[in-house]
């Protein structure tokens, strides 16, 4: 698998960069991007909430599988213990800084060599103060009304890998840091780095749908990050992926919120095209890429399951026809149905652990780094 550069790495490129962009192409203090107002921002929208105002629905298959499938319960175990203690020295590092960083600075590193410093700039600089409102930092708008997923940890109240086994596991942080204290008084399930990684991931993919594959595999490399540290188990990070996909689709399903999407996206792809000095499509063609696609693709699909069994072999369920809009401005020219197919196409199969059937199922399936990869 492939792992990011170091932080200081990703500065001393931003620092390079800088040196070599045309000055012509800085937005100025009389052309500063504007925000949204308090209106736009306070809403509220439909898409605030879940139906029934709750998330439980979409994970609980977890209670099924503690309470049920001790074989599963235990490989879960044992996975977290794999991964921790083998973790490579540039991989403590990345799940350090992910640990440490916002969300939607993890995840800029899959932009490409050159543009994602670019992107850090201008974020940065205050020039996407849109796209800041929706996504940077935990209370970011576009997220949970909470901004974290504490609520569902309370409830399901699973005990961390590094509490559950101190012994078995490792532990990884930066001098004088704070990580393992601040986690122990809180449940592992769902994860909200994960969960965080993968919408703020879903959305900057619908902005740069150029960049999707690179972006969900990053987002799934974040949800990694929290198992080599071992304050995550791989269903944690799944019940995180499952759940932002469907919180996702629903800002984006949502016409109001939608339209904030899209403004923020507009401002982006605006403010990377100034700062670089030519067509943003030509500036990705010529980057050096985080991740070649099909390796991107590979990449995420084995973070998808950790490899964990399918337990219901013959399950049958359909991807939930709202996640249609994710794939909406990857496939500007396609129906919502098309875009439904292509996400049935790319789908890993039903039945793996926390897959459900019915009116609630469908959205651990979705691969959404190889239905950006595909074409239709």
């Amino acid at each position: 698998m492939s792992f990011s550069r170091s932080r200081s790495v990703v500065l001393a490129i931003l620092a390079a960069v800088a040196l070599v962009l045309p000055v012509s192409g800085v937005a100025t203090a009389d052309t500063a991007p504007q925000g949204f107002s308090p209106t736009q921002l306070i809403g509220p929208y439909p898409s605030d909430l879940p139906p029934g105002g709750t998330y439980l629905p979409v994970l609980d298959g977890f209670n099924g599988l503690r309470d049920n499938n001790p074989a599963v319960m235990a490989q879960n175990s044992s996975t977290v213990v794999q991964i921790n203690n083998n973790a490579t020295p540039e991989q403590q590092q990345d799940a350090i800084e992910i640990n440490y960083d916002d969300r939607l600075v993890s995840l800029s590193v899959a932009l490409g060599h050159k543009l994602g410093p670019v992107f850090l700039k201008l974020l940065n600089d205050g020039k996407l103060p849109k796209v800041a409102a929706l996504a940077e930092g935990d209370l970011a708008r576009a997220g949970l009304p909470s901004g974290t997923t504490l609520p569902e940890k309370q409830i399901f109240n699973n005990p961390r890998p590094f509490v559950a086994a101190p012994g078995s596991i490792k532990r990884y942080d930066e001098p004088g840091g704070h990580l393992y204290a601040e986690l122990e008084g809180n449940g592992s399930y769902p994860s909200g780095h994960a969960n965080m990684g993968y919408w703020k991931g879903a959305l900057l993919a619908s902005w740069l749908p150029e960049l999707g594959p690179q972006i969900i595999a990053r987002a799934g490399e974040i949800g990694l990050g929290r198992v080599v540290l071992g304050v995550h188990y791989p269903l944690d990070v799944m019940g995180g992926r499952l759940m932002a996909m469907d919180l996702t689709a629903a800002r984006l399903s949502d016409p109001g919120f939608d339209r904030l999407i899209d403004e923020a996206g507009a401002q982006l792809r605006e403010q990377l095209e100034k700062a670089t000095g030519v067509p943003l499509g030509e500036f990705i063609a010529t980057d050096t890429p985080y991740l070649t696609t099909e390796a991107a693709v590979t990449e995420h699909q084995a973070l998808m399951t950790y490899g964990l069994p399918q337990v219901h072999p013959n399950q049958q369920n359909r991807i939930p026809a709202e996640a249609a809009a994710l794939l909406e401005t990857k496939f500007p020219n396609l129906t919502d149905q098309q875009r439904l197919a292509v996400l049935e196409q790319t789908a890993i199969p039903a039945g793996y652990p926390l897959d459900k059937s019915g009116p609630d199922g469908g959205w651990l399936r979705i691969d959404l780094a190889a239905a950006y990869a595909a074409t239709p």
